[in-house]
């Protein structure tokens, strides 16, 4: 099943006291190249997220986005110091007693007062019970992009055997040409040996050679039994997962090169147009190709 590279997916969840928005946007790219944007205190599970997106989305150039805030993300805790709160108070009471001072300090007036009784601390999340409502959620929003991708593989599947058809007809009508072609060249060069030699008697041997020569120098036979080849392999892309674009890239290429073989073996007119046309529809393939993972 083909899979496009090109896909998006959004989703927005809440709960007590939490929220999370996350967005992924993937293009067409060489290799998997995952970007991603966090909360800072998501930093420590940045790692396992990727690993995640990988394993799903196998190619392409990938913008994830994960905005997570409420009772996971860090907050602020307010810490008392009590040995130096002891501290203050009994030198406050020594010095009461010294100076012969009388009333009482109470609670609210050494909070004010009194630098870093109590200190605020930014606590991190749990970040395993994080990871585990984190990683649910991406995996939601995983499958969707992987179901727009895989929605998007259809469509260019269909669109790829269709013109993969149309070659395979044509590489059949030249198979037909071909035969054809080849008596007319020799016919031709026949011709021409007896209009030079009019007044030499022919030598049947050498003439013999001549043409066979020429036969293998005309003959496409190879070119078409290999373009058949490819084509079956390249449709058995179709069954297949995984990341297969670069490999039916790759067949694409030697297809044009087997094409471009015929075309210099062969003069024919009617060969030559059926060429082009292949060469045609395999550059559109190719085209299609590049966005396929």
């Amino acid at each position: 099943m083909l899979r496009s590279m090109t896909t998006f997916a959004h989703e927005e969840y809440a709960g007590d006291g939490w929220s999370s928005t996350m967005e992924l946007k993937s293009v067409n790219g060489r290799f998997c190249d995952i970007h991603i944007r966090l909360s800072r205190w998501m930093n420590p599970i940045e790692d396992r997220i990727k690993k995640l997106v990988q394993d799903r989305m196998i190619r392409g150039r990938i913008d994830l986005s994960i905005q997570h805030e409420g009772s996971d993300a860090t907050r602020s805790v307010f810490k008392p110091d009590l040995d130096l709160g002891r501290s203050y108070l009994n030198a406050v009471k020594s010095l009461a007693d010294d100076l012969g001072l009388d009333g009482t300090l109470d609670l609210p007036t050494l909070l004010c007062s009194l630098k870093d009784v109590i200190t605020v601390q930014e606590q991190g999340p749990d970040t395993e019970k994080a990871w585990e409502r984190i990683k649910g959620q991406l995996d939601e929003l995983l499958d969707k992009a992987v179901e727009m991708s895989a929605t998007e593989g259809v469509s260019l599947e269909k669109d790829l055997k269709s013109r993969l058809s149309q070659v395979e007809q044509w590489v059949e009508d030249i198979s037909k040409q071909k035969e054809e072609h080849l008596k007319k060249a020799q016919q031709a060069l026949k011709d021409r040996i007896q209009s030079i030699l009019r007044d030499v008697p022919a030598d049947e041997g050498r003439l013999i050679q001549e043409m066979a020569i020429l036969a293998d120098k005309l003959d496409i036979t190879e070119e078409i039994v290999r373009v058949r080849s490819h084509i079956e392999q390249f449709r058995e892309f179709f069954a297949k997962e995984g990341a297969i674009g670069r490999k039916m890239d790759f067949l694409l290429q030697e297809l044009f090169r087997e094409v471009n073989t015929m075309t210099s073996k062969s003069s024919d007119s009617l060969i030559s147009c059926s060429v082009v046309e292949i060469k045609g529809e395999l550059e559109k393939m190719r085209e299609q190709v590049q966005n396929i993972v």
